[in-house]
């Protein structure tokens, strides 16, 4: 998604065309499904579950599941189990070097292609009906962890926005112990509002595909770890730092923030390195300690 890009679109549709074509164009621009998914292929790593969740229309989401390597100590149904939402543009086998790095610390892994990506049902997607495949793929999640307190969402730019929405209007109170959100951003009203194009009257009414994480972050109540690179040209890392001033009311007030200096916009898992690796373990273990003292319940 390039700000640059929907602002010149919002522009040119809000003059030449009516409601329903500047809803489209801004679903193209967001989402950008297309022949750039075949770029940085990469196939499923060994040892992964490939499987469609379907919805009630009779559409496909397709999943994958990989667990975690068992231990002399632990089997992966004692693992934490991470729901992974991707960002615009790739998909799932442009993701793999992720779910590798968080499987690699330990997590089962439950990862989705939303609705015109990937092996998914193909259509044009919206900020809608990729919640709507989040929603399923919760539904999925808790019934491969059936610990509330060992179920945690990590979503990625516009994954992360899809995160704080479902941590925001899930039903079940306490039905997740964490979320964790990368490289994303405070509302698409925002980023195309840090254009050229900003300045323009009416901008805000203009957006139809809103994805207002800023509003959505005070009624969350799951601990949050943030995570941002200083170098992101997509979106600007401060972005970060609103949505962490506006999560007040999170439990037990364990929300963190984490800068990774000259990171970029999809580098920050490989770039943070170690300090990457201990402050996701350390977030995950002290979420986990808060949910069970809590007596978290399924929902």
């Amino acid at each position: 998604m390039t700000p640059r890009a929907l602002s010149a679109a919002l522009m040119l549709l809000a003059s030449a065309g009516g409601c329903a074509t500047l809803d489209t164009w801004q679903r193209e621009t967001i989402f950008q499904v297309g022949q750039a998914q075949t770029r940085w292929y990469s196939e499923a790593p060994e040892g992964t579950e490939r499987f469609d969740i379907v919805l009630a229309n009779g559409d496909r989401v397709h999943a994958w599941y990989l667990p975690a390597p068992a231990t002399p100590h632990s089997a992966p149904n004692e693992a934490p189990t991470a729901l992974y939402l991707h960002g615009s543009r790739w998909n799932l086998h442009n993701s793999v070097f992720r779910l590798r790095r968080w499987h690699e610390l330990g997590f089962n892994m439950l990862a989705i292609d939303y609705r015109g990506f990937g092996d998914s049902t193909p259509m044009l997607p919206s900020e809608d009906s990729a919640f709507e495949d989040v929603l399923a793929a919760f539904e999925e999640l808790k019934r491969r962890q059936p610990d509330p307190a060992k179920r945690f969402v990590y979503g990625h730019s516009l994954g992360g926005a899809l995160a704080i929405r479902l941590a925001a209007e899930i039903e079940a109170e306490h039905a997740l112990a964490g979320v964790v959100v990368e490289s994303s951003f405070t509302s698409i009203v925002d980023l195309a509002a840090g254009t050229r194009w900003g300045w323009l009257p009416g901008l805000r009414w203009l957006v139809t595909q809103r994805f207002d994480s800023l509003a959505r972050i005070e009624t969350v109540d799951e601990p949050l770890l943030f995570i941002h690179g200083t170098a992101d040209r997509v979106v600007p890392h401060e972005m970060s730092d609103r949505l962490h001033a506006a999560a007040s009311g999170v439990r037990g007030g364990l929300r963190e923030l984490l800068k990774i200096e000259g990171a970029s916009h999809s580098g920050v898992s490989r770039a943070g390195g170690e300090t990457y690796g201990q402050r996701v373990r350390g977030f995950v273990e002290a979420a986990g300690e808060l949910a069970k003292g809590k007596g978290l319940q399924d929902g």
